[in-house]
């Protein structure tokens, strides 16, 4: 059978229409922080920007979105760093005021609660005592007229130095920056600061400042410095001493360490000499009975001499041999000793015995006695 033939479709005179085009959304401006959006549309909540889906506006939705977000990123206010409060201020040391008005100053910015001058006067009189809080006391309690000064925290201020401050601090600081000087056992931090703040004080340009600085410097600081060469500005020279100070204090420490460590290795060394050398003791026995001798001289009556029974007598006293040879010999009549004589003898404890003492002396006197009479 013959293929039948595909219909043949002819073009259609009729044109197809342009798809329209969408045009972009409107561009919304982002508010400010002090502007407030209005609510285009008051069904929709403001933290739930997707609640109300019925609503089809795409820029209500993007303002939503972008106050949401803004909310969010926002940091809360409430979180403020705690400032601590001033010290006490009694006036008898004019150098503390400074730093009183410092950290007054300081818990003020911190706290907006004494924007106004007022209640910073009366902070600031709360922390006064003695002599400072007596001279405000008549003016707060007794005077019936209010003072210009409680509310005015500038005319405070100029009362509090006028009356409990340095008569001259200019004076003042020149003086001390003339005298300040480092010690050499002392750091360089220390000097720094009290340089520092008499500096300001004064009111010398950088030249003279830096002339006194290194005056004032230890001289250690300064033989270093003076191998480098001296730096031209005051900001160079602080930063060359604090570098130089701060390798001689790790030199020391390093020092120290070095130190601690050998005591451990002459210790070790004596200890293993010990056992080879000889004991006294053992080798020479005589040597510790002599160690009893109270007078810490050698005695002439122990050791090569005869023992006691060899000088006494039948009738139990010295034999005259032994008495003359303890005469010739300045020795203590009752011990043997020298040093002493028999009356003052340690040896001789009870009263009969210094007795006997004192009678053999006189017996010596009364031989020495005779025996000058035959010559």
């Amino acid at each position: 059978m013959p293929r039948a033939k595909a219909p043949v479709v002819e073009p259609l005179d009729e044109q197809v229409p342009d798809i329209p085009v969408v045009p972009d959304p409107p561009e919304v401006p982002e508010p400010s922080d002090d502007e407030e959006v209005p609510d285009l549309n008051p069904n929709v909540s403001v933290g739930t920007p997707f609640v109300d889906e019925t609503t089809p506006n795409l820029a209500e939705a993007i303002m939503l979105m972008t106050r949401e977000l803004r909310r969010r990123e926002t940091p809360s206010r409430g979180a403020v760093g705690k400032v601590k409060e001033p010290d006490t201020f009694d006036g008898s040391d004019p150098r503390k005021l400074n730093n009183f008005i410092l950290l007054c100053n300081l818990y003020f910015r911190n706290n907006p609660s004494y924007s106004d001058d007022e209640p910073k006067v009366t902070f600031a009189l709360s922390y006064l005592r003695g002599t400072a809080l007596e001279y405000f006391e008549p003016s707060i309690l007794d005077s019936e007229e209010i003072p210009p000064w409680i509310a005015d925290w500038s005319a405070f201020i100029r009362v509090l130095r006028t009356q409990f401050g340095p008569i001259d601090p200019t004076a003042d600081a020149e003086y001390g920056i003339d005298s300040l000087k480092m010690q050499d056992n002392q750091h360089i931090v220390k000097y720094n600061v009290e340089f520092t703040r008499l500096a300001i004080q004064t009111g010398w340009d950088d030249s003279v400042l830096r002339h006194r600085y290194y005056s004032g410097l230890a001289e250690r600081i300064k033989d270093v410095m003076g191998q480098q060469g001296k730096p031209a500005t005051l900001d160079a020279m602080k930063a060359l001493a604090h570098s130089i100070d701060s390798r001689h204090w790790e030199r020391h420490r390093e020092k120290s360490r070095t130190e601690k460590s050998k005591p451990e290795n002459k210790s070790d060394n004596k200890s293993d000499k010990k056992p080879n050398a000889p004991t006294s003791g053992n080798n020479n026995p005589n040597k510790s009975k002599g160690n009893n001798n109270k007078s810490g001289k050698p005695s002439t009556s122990s050791g090569n001499s005869a023992t006691l029974p060899d000088k006494l007598g039948k009738d139990g006293k010295l034999t005259p041999t032994e008495r003359q040879r303890r005469f010739d010999n300045n020795l203590c009549m009752f011990c043997g000793g020298t040093g002493h004589t028999a009356k003052d003898c340690p040896k001789s404890s009870s009263s009969a015995s210094k007795a006997k003492g004192r009678a053999a002396q006189v017996k010596e006197k009364e031989k020495e006695s005779s025996d000058s009479k035959k010559v």
